[in-house]
C-alpha cells in the first residue's frame, strides 16, 4: 500500500474542521447516554462516507474495464487500479472503525490517484467505429429485392462490394492522422465459390458494413478522410498485404489483359430488358484510375482518447451508382471501358452521405 501524500494547509485544515464536527457529533466512549441527535449524526455520516466509498470503487471498476480494453501500456495501469482498490479495502476498515479522519484522508489520496490516472489514459490512444450502412434511396438495401432506379431500370443485386480504405482522421490545424493498415472488404454478397484456387472453397454470405479501429492516437478531430479502392503502392504489387487486402477475396483480378489489379468495386446483379426479360450486369473497377477519395467535415470538433470513442456513422446510397448508367446500355464494366469505369467510380464516392457524428464517453 502506498504511504499518505502529506496534505496542504488548506486542505490539513479543512480536515481538522471535518474531523472536530464528527468529533462534536460521536457520544464520548463508555457515555450510554447519547441523546438520539448524536446517534443520528454519526449515523448519517457513516452513510454519506460508505457512498463515497462506493462511488470511487465504481470508478475503479469503470477505469479496470477500460484499461483491460488497453492495448499498450496497460500494466503500469492496472498495477495502479490494484493499489487503488487495496486502499479502498482500508478506507472501509478505517469507516467500519469510525475513524472518520483516516476516512478522509484515505479518500483525499484516493481521488488524486484517480485523477491522475484519468489524465494519463485521456492521452493514450482511442478507438473508432465508421458505419456505413447499405441502402438504396430511402429504403433499406438487400440482395434480391426488386429496386427502380433513377433511370427507371428495374433492378436487384446478387453482390456489391467495394475496399475501404487509407481511414485518415483530420484536425483543424490542417495536419492529418492516417490510421495504420486501414484496407477494408465492405460488402454485401451470397456465399461464392473462391476463384484460383484448386481446391473447392466457399466464401460465406456476408454483409459488413462498420469498421471498429482500437489504435487512434489521442487528439481532437474536425472530418474524415477515407477512399474507395486501392492505392498505387499494394494495387501495383499484389504480392503486398496490408489490413484486409488478399488475392483469395475474390477481389483481385489477373485476368484484365495487361492488368494485374485488385478489383476495387463489384456491383453485381440483374436488370428486366427492354424485351420484358432478365439479363445479368456485371460492373467492376479496379485500375489506378479509378481510385476515389471522400472526405466530411464533422458538425463540431471531437475529442478521440481512451475515454473518449467516436462513432461516424455513413450512408451508402446504391442509387447513386445509376444516377448516370444504365444496365440496358451497359451491362458490362470492366478495366477496358475506362470511360464508363470512371463514371461508376465517380458514383460510389458520391454515394456516401454522414449521418450523425457520437463522441460518447467510454
Amino acid at each position: 500500500m502506498k504511504k499518505h501524500a502529506f496534505l496542504s494547509l488548506p486542505a490539513l485544515g479543512r480536515m481538522l474542521a471535518l474531523t472536530t464536527v464528527a468529533l462534536l457529533a460521536l457520544p464520548a466512549c463508555g457515555d450510554d447516554g447519547a441523546s438520539d441527535e448524536q446517534l443520528q449524526a454519526s449515523e448519517d455520516q457513516r452513510r454519506q462516507l460508505e457512498q463515497q466509498v462506493a462511488d470511487l470503487e465504481a470508478e475503479v471498476t469503470r477505469l479496470e474495464a477500460q484499461v483491460a480494453q488497453q492495448q499498450q501500456d496497460s500494466e503500469a495501469a492496472q498495477a495502479e487500479l490494484a493499489d487503488i482498490t487495496l486502499q479502498l479495502d482500508e478506507a472501509r476498515e478505517l469507516l467500519a472503525s469510525q475513524d472518520w479522519e483516516g476516512v478522509y484522508q484515505q479518500l483525499t489520496q484516493v481521488r488524486a490517484e484517480l485523477a491522475a490516472l484519468r489524465a494519463q489514459l485521456a492521452a493514450t490512444d482511442g478507438r473508432l467505429e465508421l458505419n456505413a450502412a447499405f441502402v438504396f434511396g430511402t429504403s433499406p438495401f438487400a440482395l434480391g429485392q426488386t429496386y427502380t432506379t433513377v433511370g427507371g431500370d428495374t433492378v436487384t443485386f446478387s453482390q456489391v462490394r467495394y475496399w475501404l480504405s487509407n481511414v485518415t482522421l483530420l484536425k483543424q490545424d490542417g495536419t492529418t492522422t492516417a490510421l495504420a493498415d486501414s484496407y477494408h472488404l465492405m460488402e454485401v454478397i451470397n456465399a461464392q465459390e473462391l476463384e484460383g484456387t484448386s481446391n473447392p472453397v466457399t466464401l460465406p454470405a456476408s454483409r459488413r458494413e462498420r469498421v471498429q479501429t482500437r489504435a487512434v492516437p489521442a487528439g481532437s478531430y474536425t472530418g474524415i478522410r477515407f477512399s474507395i479502392g486501392v492505392d498505387p503502392s499494394y494495387n501495383d504489387d499484389l504480392s503486398r498485404h496490408a489490413g484486409e487486402l488478399h488475392v483469395l477475396q475474390n477481389m483481385a483480378s489477373v485476368s484484365w489483359m495487361w492488368f494485374t489489379s485488385y478489383i476495387f468495386t463489384k456491383t453485381h446483379g440483374t436488370y428486366v430488358t427492354a424485351e420484358d426479360t432478365q439479363s445479368d450486369f456485371t460492373w467492376d473497377t479496379g485500375t489506378n484510375a479509378n481510385y476515389r477519395t471522400v472526405e466530411f467535415s464533422f458538425p463540431a470538433a471531437v475529442t478521440v482518447n481512451s475515454q473518449k470513442q467516436l462513432a461516424v456513422n455513413l450512408h451508402a446510397n446504391v442509387e447513386a451508382l445509376f444516377t448516370s448508367l444504365s444496365p440496358r446500355s451497359t451491362p458490362s464494366i470492366g478495366a477496358t471501358q475506362s470511360a464508363e469505369s470512371a463514371t461508376l467510380s465517380d458514383g460510389f464516392a458520391n454515394m456516401f452521405s454522414l449521418v450523425s457524428v457520437e463522441n460518447a464517453d467510454r
